[in-house]
């Protein structure tokens, strides 16, 4: 007889674990039966950064906070002071020990660590299979990116967004350690959309990161090769590399929740709690969990789960444009940032923006170009809500 439990986790990464936090905190999943399925237990080394209020509910977790921003191009230096919001940080290792501490202590929780080979739906659960046995889940939440369907659907493009960051630390004062750089396109773009993060931790310390959106990754060797000639650039010579990260995230408007079962939905990456044209994750898996805990409650289908809304459809004709034309990447960022108030920026990044807000922003951007990629898009549109 398989071991039966009320909610099956197939992965334990960021999305597993902002959503077993929620339910740790609610009485409803207090003394529900909880599987938690992961590959191994390796270490993952991973930065998250998103805008909040100044009092965030994750302040517990946060490593840093910036009130000054910076956005720079080959044509434009633009420093802002932040009011009533700040950018915020988190580091992954500490995030998921104390996560697991606190799901430990307040849910009935099993956790193995074993490879998904299988996943099927029965008519009372789904089915999950691991070389060291087969669980059946009354609920499963899957954020494993191989079992979720966009990856086999090529009506809607997929860009990726890929990245390298160095941790060093200097030997000079060399960062401003108030102010956070969120995209610096000043490098040579290579006819595709490259920018560089510097995420200060002190005046010798930052965070250093090369990121891409475009089609495919590159080898190894050119993110260090960037990451080594940005630093130069900088006049940054003496410095020690602490740690680093990668990782790679689709950018796709793919209408995830069509997929869903009555009992299984894909969360995170995998279930597109991703904004498509930024590539923006913790604050999206944050609100996206929100409104799924209360879902869950309900026990109705996953099928009736819906997350889409006017943003996606923004999401999509950018996304196509930034698609077929890589290399207005760096323009079309400088020209949001240049028109804008910056607070409007950052909701509408958020997905909270006003209609006046938006109507603002998307007259910002070039409108034949913008207007083509819409009257191409219609049969996607239409398709995706039917």
């Amino acid at each position: 007889m398989k071991d039966t439990f009320d909610y099956i986790f197939c992965g334990y990464g960021l999305s597993s674990s902002v959503m077993l936090r929620k339910m740790s905190m609610d009485e409803h999943f207090i003394n529900k039966s909880i599987l938690v399925i992961e590959s191994n237990k390796k270490d993952i080394n991973k930065t998250w950064c998103f805008w909040d209020s100044k009092n965030s509910t994750w302040d517990s977790f946060i490593d840093k906070k910036w009130s000054n921003i910076k956005f720079k191009n080959s044509n434009t230096n633009i420093n802002h002071q932040l009011s009533d919001i700040r950018y915020n940080m988190i580091k992954s290792q500490s995030f998921f020990d104390q996560i697991k501490k606190d799901i430990n202590l307040n849910l009935n929780i099993r956790i193995i660590y074993d490879q998904v080979s299988d996943i099927k739906h029965k008519s009372n659960g789904i089915e999950i299979c691991c070389s060291g046995g087969v669980f059946l889940g009354k609920k499963v939440f899957n954020s494993i990116p191989k079992f979720s369907p966009y990856v086999d659907d090529k009506r809607f493009p997929i860009l990726l967004q890929h990245f390298k960051g160095w941790t060093i630390k200097t030997e000079n004062n060399s960062f401003k350690s108030d102010e956070a750089t969120i995209m610096d396109f000043s490098i040579n773009q290579k006819n595709q959309t490259r920018f560089f993060y510097i995420l200060p931790i002190n005046s010798k310390e930052a965070l250093v990161e090369f990121t891409l959106f475009t089609k495919k990754i590159l080898d190894d060797d050119e993110y260090e090769m960037e990451i080594s000639s940005y630093l130069k650039s900088l006049n940054i010579k003496k410095y020690k590399i602490s740690s680093k990260e990668t990782g790679v995230i689709p950018m796709t408007c793919y209408p995830f929740e069509k997929y869903n079962s009555s009992n299984l939905i894909n969360i995170g990456t995998a279930g597109g709690w991703t904004k498509p044209s930024s590539g923006y994750t913790f604050r999206f898996i944050d609100k996206y969990s929100n409104k799924l805990i209360e879902f869950i409650k309900t026990g109705r289908s996953f099928k009736k789960f819906k997350l889409r809304d006017r943003f996606w459809f923004y999401d999509l004709v950018f996304l196509d444009v930034l698609f077929n034309k890589n290399f207005l990447g760096s323009s079309l960022f400088e020209t949001m940032f240049k028109k804008n108030n910056f607070n409007s920026i950052f909701r509408f990044l958020d997905n909270e923006s006003s209609y006046y807000e938006d109507f603002k922003i998307i007259n910002s951007f070039p409108k034949v170009i913008f207007i083509k990629s819409f009257l191409k898009n219609i049969p996607k549109i239409i398709s995706a809500y039917l």
